[in-house]
């Protein structure tokens, strides 16, 4: 039986985040999202370095979250439709700013992020890379779970955990038209968000388990599966005690006729008197 869906996985300490379960009769895979080039040089995950260049109106065409003074970094919160950060195609809702201009701001405030983006000039060279689990601080909604003022008032300051827009402010020196000739120089590169394995058990021989470790605490909408050489899937969170059952029952029936097969198997170099 084969089964694909998606799913909260907890590791570790760490918040849950969500991943795509990919059930086939002898292996469960764990995929996470990731930004890949897929065509240009070879599969590459990692740190990428873009170019794009002010608008007359929408600026960059993008907002930001996050902030040293929180310790989170700085993110891409948001890309506006038919901006140019948005029809570059290489920047993502995620990506952490990491440089800009060749500033390391990795450890910079939100607002001196800001203040480095509105004074950037009318290119500016971002490198980013992509945050495969996304901080809760990007679904926090503008003015809604947090008291701050839009920050693309003239006179207000802006707030990490709110979206800032001080750098796509109105220029009017700038009178560039939006044109495939003053797009990013990205010759053969294209850069994609996939699901990529993060983790693969095998099911001969696994064991599955809804309840706590050493405990007799069962969770309703979790479960694990840990292979027989110990590596194990972590907590992964179903949307509904429903689908959790499902993905038990198939990842069992699995297991079960994972064994039997190997039952069979090993059963033939015995006689019958000493078969499992």
């Amino acid at each position: 039986k084969t089964k694909t869906g998606i799913c909260l996985l907890q590791d570790g300490n760490q918040e849950p985040f969500k991943v795509r379960l990919h059930l086939a009769k002898d292996i469960l895979t764990i995929q996470e999202q990731d930004v890949i080039c897929v065509s240009g040089e070879p599969f590459y995950s990692g740190e990428r370095t873009i170019t794009i260049r002010r608008q007359t109106v929408g600026g960059f065409g993008l907002s930001i979250k996050g902030g040293a003074e929180h310790n989170i970094p700085v993110v891409i919160s948001k890309i506006s439709k038919e901006q140019r950060a948005e029809l570059s195609g290489l920047l993502f809702i995620g990506d952490a700013i990491l440089q800009i201009n060749g500033i390391n701001v990795r450890k910079c405030r939100h607002e001196e992020v800001v203040q480095v983006l509105r004074n950037a000039g009318e290119e500016v060279t971002l490198t980013v890379s992509f945050l495969k689990r996304a901080p809760a601080f990007l679904k926090l909604p503008l003015n809604e779970d947090c008291a701050c003022a839009p920050s693309d008032q003239s006179s207000g300051t802006s707030s990490p955990l709110c979206d800032s827009g001080l750098h796509l402010n109105y220029h009017p020196n700038n009178t560039d038209t939006l044109s495939c000739s003053s797009w990013p120089a990205s010759p053969g590169l294209r850069w994609e968000k996939r699901w990529c394995d993060l983790r693969l058990i095998p099911l001969l021989h696994s064991r599955f388990s809804q309840y706590l470790p050493g405990s007799d605490l069962c969770r309703q909408n979790a479960f694990q599966v840990i292979a027989v050489d110990g590596v194990c899937s972590g907590i992964i969170q179903c949307l509904s005690a429903e689908d959790c059952i499902d993905w038990l029952q198939a990842i069992a029936s699995n297991i079960s006729n994972l064994t039997k097969h190997n039952i069979k198997k090993i059963n033939r170099n015995f006689p019958v008197n000493q078969q499992v």
